[in-house]
């Protein structure tokens, strides 16, 4: 149990504001009536945040959370490179494990933390496409 403590006392607040972000998405994707498939899938060539179902659409929701408005907030730190390594890691987790529906999306929930007020949560479904190079 000490390792534990350990481990969580070297989370950043970054870290833990990535956290919160992450059960924040849950919580507010489950009320769009979405069901959370997997969390964190983390492979050779990037990491999925959360792979949800909406529907008979399986999304990889990319979750990007900022506490400023500064280069664009959480939708503007959405750089290519990001995008490409989702989408790699999306083809690596299809490759492994076969929907059993036929269509995907790439959706974003961007986090807007506010000092002083309520985080204003966005969803952007369809983000970006798949055909990412």
């Amino acid at each position: 149990m000490r390792w534990l403590w350990r481990l969580k006392s070297q989370l950043t607040p970054r870290m833990l504001r990535g956290q919160r972000a992450e059960r924040l998405a849950c919580e507010y994707l489950r009320a769009q009536g979405y069901v959370i498939r997997e969390r964190n899938v983390r492979f050779p060539v990037g990491e999925i945040d959360l792979i949800a179902q909406d529907g008979g659409v399986l999304c990889f929701v990319e979750v990007r959370s900022t506490s400023s408005q500064q280069w664009g907030g959480s939708l503007g730190s959405i750089t290519d490179r990001k995008r490409r390594r989702v989408v790699h890691a999306a083809r690596w987790y299809l490759r492994y494990h076969p929907p059993a529906v036929e269509e995907t999306r790439f959706d974003v929930v961007a986090i807007d933390w506010r000092e002083g007020s309520s985080p204003r949560v966005e969803l952007v479904r369809g983000a970006f496409m798949g055909d990412e190079r």
